[in-house]
């Protein structure tokens, strides 16, 4: 456990209750869509279902964002769980196809506000200090959560209907809640005159664009969670058809890719340096990516395993280590417009991508397309490089000076 002092308690609570509600998530996303399909959906409604929870992050950025670094933190957390409980519990029931997206919307906007509020409030809960190792922490969890959550939503929906699964959603969320009442750090923006003016002129997204590091390299990490997403598409086809692997080949493939994930996260929470994340984040993007290409010219579905595990460990190092720079480059009084912006581009990015990959899938074939990803993210890759650098001087934060 981090070395965090009076904070461990807090820094259990808040790892232990996001974990279990984000194993929540998984399991009723995939109960959802077995509800969908068995009620007989078309595939776009699938996809409605799939893309509800991102669209408020891309409409409600600013507004969530200025109510996190505004508004109590306790208050916001509670106010959030509340919301999400409320607008879990009809799912239990509910059959038709408009009201459950609606009501996803609603748990979209409110897991946007409860995300970018815990993200915020970490810093102050194990110092800055520790922020790398709590982020290598709960990223770590989040991967261990979701990899066990479709399983356990499947085999809980086989047995028990989909009712069950969503009940247990809506259990999660009351933990999560009672988990914001017990963690005693607060936090409380209360910006100078000054302060508060700079602060509302500015929102996440120019906070980002202004940042020289972050911007590049948040764009990067972008960018590749659309190709990932775009190949993950085509996953099945290429172990199955392509390379006549069986359905037990293709979720060690993706069972693979988390573990490599956890392994990269733990790593990059051990970066002690601005500049080691800089280069860990695109080092990771480049892990990425050559995994990717190399999918395309796997000869048999027995490497796609080593492969995916290097894939992972760059995509861990990559998300913790950006995720890091993002919060010690963002003065306090400015985190939750800035992590709200961030969620913003990654879920929008990852929304994107169902898109993309199901357009490429009707003209090219499996290979190709993992090999366009692929070379397309080292490309990529290059132009950070030759944006951000790899030997860069460490530069000062940006923005607002924290506040305390």
């Amino acid at each position: 456990m981090l070395n965090v002092g009076k904070g461990r308690r807090d820094l259990i609570i808040a790892l232990g209750g996001r974990t279990i509600s984000r194993f929540g998530d998984g399991v009723a996303l995939v109960a959802l869509t077995l509800r969908l399909q068995a009620d007989g959906a078309h595939p776009y409604e699938i996809a409605l279902l799939l893309g509800g929870g991102v669209v408020p992050q891309l409409l409600l950025v600013r507004a969530i964002g200025r109510l996190v670094d505004t508004q109590d933190s306790r208050r916001l957390l509670v106010a959030g769980g509340l919301v999400e409980v409320a607008a879990t519990i009809p799912l239990i029931f509910l059959h038709s196809v408009v009201p459950i997206i609606l009501l996803v919307a609603v748990l979209g906007a409110a897991t946007m506000l409860t995300g970018a509020t815990w993200a915020a409030l970490i810093p102050r809960v194990v110092g800055e200090d520790h922020v790398a190792e709590a982020v290598s922490a709960q990223q770590s969890l989040n991967v261990i959560a979701l990899v066990g959550a479709p399983a356990i939503g499947g085999l809980l929906a086989g047995a028990f209907g989909t009712g069950l699964p969503m009940a247990l959603d809506a259990a999660t969320y009351v933990v999560v809640t009672v988990a914001a009442v017990l963690i005693r750090t607060r936090r409380r923006p209360a910006p100078t005159a000054t302060e508060g003016k700079q602060a509302s002129a500015r929102s996440g997204y120019a906070i980002l664009r202004a940042d020289t590091v972050l911007a590049p390299l948040l764009s990067g990490v972008a960018f590749v969670v659309l190709l990932t997403g775009m190949v993950d598409v085509v996953l099945v086809y290429l172990v199955r058809a392509t390379l006549h692997g069986g359905g037990v080949w293709y979720g060690v493939t993706e069972a693979s890719w988390m573990a490599g994930m956890v392994g990269g996260a733990l790593g990059a929470g051990r970066i002690v340096s601005e500049r080691g994340r800089v280069r860990a984040t695109i080092g990771g993007i480049a892990l990425i990516c050559a995994g990717i290409a190399a999918f395309a010219v796997a000869p048999g579905v027995a490497i796609l395993i080593p492969l995916s595990i290097l894939g992972g460990v760059g995509n861990g190092y990559a998300l913790t280590s950006v995720s890091t720079l993002l919060l010690m480059r963002t003065p306090d009084a400015a985190r939750g417009r800035v992590s709200a912006a961030a969620n913003a581009i990654l879920g929008g990015a990852q929304g994107a991508s169902l898109l993309a990959g199901g357009l490429v899938a009707t003209v090219l074939s499996p290979r190709e397309i993992y090999a366009l990803g692929g070379l397309l993210g080292l490309a990529a890759t290059g132009l950070l490089v030759a944006r951000v650098g790899l030997s860069r001087e460490e530069e000062p934060e940006v923005g607002l000076e924290p506040t305390t």
